[in-house]
């Protein structure tokens, strides 16, 4: 399950009834008052960022894919061991989070019942804080590095959410910041779709109540210099409106002024 963005207000009640009715708590949350409050409903906590890749040295692997296999086997051994668990990330459990999403498959192929249940995103936050709906002209998401290094479509006339470009261009998975080039290779390809001074934001959700969410409009030229965090995404507003198919809607005789 998921905690969502602003753990105490975004925990469902299917959440707490889950936390509260396991035998041990894994969580990977990086705010002390989202573990706090995970503490309060259930105090048999495992802190799973003490598993997490540490950039200074070896441990917990070479690189975070390596620390979050060992997250996995750290879980799926209580599992095996006939505990009740519940294991709890930041955020959707499903949403950029490869261990949920092996520890459920590895566990039903072992003969156990695993299940996720939806949270708040910050997809979920980011359509609320910036006022965007995804109905009206479509939306397109990627992660920042992906984008780069695979040819994905990019469609001007949708919004473009790129996300995680606080660590684009970094293959290794081991930098907790852009590459070298990262910033410079992500507005190099933009840029072939879109102007210099096309205006994109850089958002980031509100992690707890007091503080406000990021929503920084700059120039498509000015990222390169831009500052960004960890939790950093980069949305593209469309390039135009919505052009009409003409040739497709008229031979299906669809009236065109319903369009407009």
């Amino acid at each position: 399950m998921g905690t969502g963005i602003l753990t105490p207000a975004h925990l469902t009640q299917a959440a707490i009834s889950k936390i509260k009715s396991a035998d041990i708590v894994h969580a990977l949350v990086p705010d002390p008052l989202g573990l706090s409050t995970i503490k309060k409903l259930n105090s048999k906590l495992c802190n799973l960022a003490e598993f997490y890749y540490d950039i200074n040295s070896d441990r917990n692997g070479e690189n975070r894919l390596e620390s979050y296999d060992r997250m996995v086997e750290i879980v799926l051994k209580d599992v095996f061991h006939g505990l009740k668990v519940c294991c709890i990330f930041y955020g959707h459990p499903g949403v950029y989070v490869y261990p949920s999403h092996v520890v459920i498959e590895k566990a039903r192929k072992a003969g156990y019942k695993a299940e996720m249940l939806p949270a708040i995103s910050a997809e979920d936050c980011l359509y609320a804080d910036l006022g965007i709906d995804p109905g009206r002209c479509g939306s397109q998401s990627y992660e920042a590095s992906q984008y780069l290094f695979y040819q994905h479509t990019t469609n001007t006339f949708a919004n473009m959410i790129l996300w995680q470009i606080g660590v684009v261009g970094d293959e290794s998975l081991k930098r907790l910041e852009p590459s070298e080039f990262g910033l410079a290779m992500l507005a190099d390809k933009l840029s072939n779709f879109y102007p210099q001074d096309h205006e994109v934001i850089l958002y980031e959700a509100s992690r707890l109540p007091i503080m406000d969410y990021r929503s920084d409009k700059i120039e498509l030229n000015q990222l390169v210099q831009a500052k960004v965090s960890t939790i950093t995404t980069l949305v593209v507003p469309p390039l135009s409106n919505l052009p009409i198919n003409r040739e497709f809607c008229e031979k299906w005789n669809i009236d065109l002024e319903s369009l407009n």
